[in-house]
C-alpha cells in the first residue's frame, strides 16, 4: 500500500552551500519522530540524482519531498517517474522562487507537518513544458527565461559565494552596465510579431531571481502561462523600468508587456535560455502549459 511505502527526501548537498544537507538531515528526524518512514535520496551530480531518483520511484514511494531550491525542483521534474507521484519541496536553496509563491515553510519541522496534511488533497498545479528541435522536452515549474533574466542567472551562478538571493542582485547591476538588446520573434496561436528588446520570459509562477515579481499576477491554477516582454529602452530608463518591477508596478508600462496564453513560439536566435535556475539551451522555443500537472504537497 501507498501510505507503507516511504516517502523520498531529495536533496542536493549543494544547495545554498551545503545548507540543504544540513536542512534533509532534520526533515528526516521530522518524519521518524511522526513515525513515518524516509529515505534519502541524493546523488554526485545532477544525472546521478536524476537516475536515483527514477530507480526510487520504480521501487516504491509515498510521494517524494524535495530540499532545495529551484533548481533542484527543475532537476527532479524532467523525470517522467518523479512527475507522477505527490511532490513536497522544503526550501533551502539561494532563490526558492516556486517556494515563494506557496509561502512554504522553511521549517523542517513546519514542512514536514504541512506535506503530511497535504497528502489527502494535494494542490493541482501547472507545469510548463519546452520543446526544442533534437532535444527532449523540458518541464518547469516557475519560467522559461531569454533575454536578460537568462543572462543574470548566468551570471548569478557563477558566482561563488553564499550571497543567497543577494548574488542575483548583484548580477543585475552588472548585466544592466553591459546592456545588451535582442531581437525577438513571438508568436502566440494565429498572431506573430517581431521587437527588439532586453527579454521575452514565459512565467508560470510570479516571481524570478530571488524574488522579483515578474509576473505579478500569474497563476499556477488557471492552466495559462504569462508572457513577459520588455522593449528596447536606455540603459537609464531601463534602471527605471527595473525599479517599478522590485515593486510590482510595472504591468501598464510602455516598454513592458504582459500577456496570457496556453502555448507561446519564440525565437531568439543564438540566446541561451534557462528555467528554474538552470541552463536549458538555444531555440527556437515551443512553450506549453500542462495543466494540473504536479501535485504538490503544500
Amino acid at each position: 500500500m501507498r501510505d507503507e511505502a516511504p516517502f523520498g527526501v531529495v536533496v542536493n548537498p549543494r544547495s545554498a552551500f551545503g545548507r540543504g544537507a544540513r536542512v534533509a538531515g532534520r526533515v528526516l528526524a521530522e518524519f521518524a519522530a511522526a513515525g513515518v518512514a524516509a529515505i534519502e535520496i541524493s546523488g554526485s551530480d545532477g544525472e546521478d540524482c536524476q537516475a536515483k531518483v527514477r530507480q526510487a520511484c520504480r521501487d516504491g514511494l509515498r510521494g517524494l519531498v524535495l530540499v532545495g531550491g529551484d533548481g533542484l525542483i527543475g532537476l527532479v521534474l524532467q523525470v517522467a517517474e518523479a512527475r507522477a507521484l505527490p511532490i513536497g519541496v522544503v526550501p533551502a536553496g539561494s532563490g526558492n522562487d516556486f517556494a515563494r509563491q506557496f509561502a512554504l515553510a522553511h521549517s523542517p519541522e513546519a514542512a514536514v507537518a504541512r506535506v503530511l496534511a497535504a497528502e489527502a488533497a494535494p494542490l493541482a498545479v501547472d507545469l510548463g513544458v519546452v520543446e526544442r528541435p533534437g532535444a527532449a522536452e523540458h518541464w518547469f515549474a516557475g519560467g522559461l527565461s531569454i533575454g536578460l533574466d537568462a543572462a543574470i542567472n548566468r551570471r548569478a551562478n557563477s558566482i561563488r559565494v553564499p550571497l543567497g538571493p543577494f548574488r542575483y542582485h548583484l548580477a543585475l547591476i552588472v548585466e544592466i552596465l553591459t546592456l545588451k538588446h535582442r531581437r525577438f520573434s513571438v508568436r502566440i496561436g494565429s498572431s506573430a510579431r517581431s521587437f527588439t528588446g532586453v527579454l521575452a520570459t514565459v512565467m508560470n509562477t510570479r516571481a524570478i531571481g530571488g524574488g522579483i515579481p515578474l509576473a505579478p499576477g500569474a497563476s499556477v491554477h488557471d492552466g495559462k502561462l504569462d508572457l513577459v516582454e520588455v522593449t528596447y529602452g536606455t540603459k537609464l530608463r531601463l534602471l527605471s523600468v527595473l525599479g517599478l518591477l522590485a515593486r510590482a508596478r510595472h504591468e501598464l508600462l510602455p516598454e513592458v508587456t504582459i500577456t496570457r496564453a496556453e502555448t507561446v513560439s519564440i525565437d531568439a536566435g543564438d540566446e541561451i535560455a534557462y528555467s528554474d535556475g538552470e541552463l536549458v539551451g538555444t531555440g527556437p522555443f515551443e512553450v506549453r502549459v500542462a495543466p494540473g500537472a504536479l501535485r504538490l504537497l503544500a
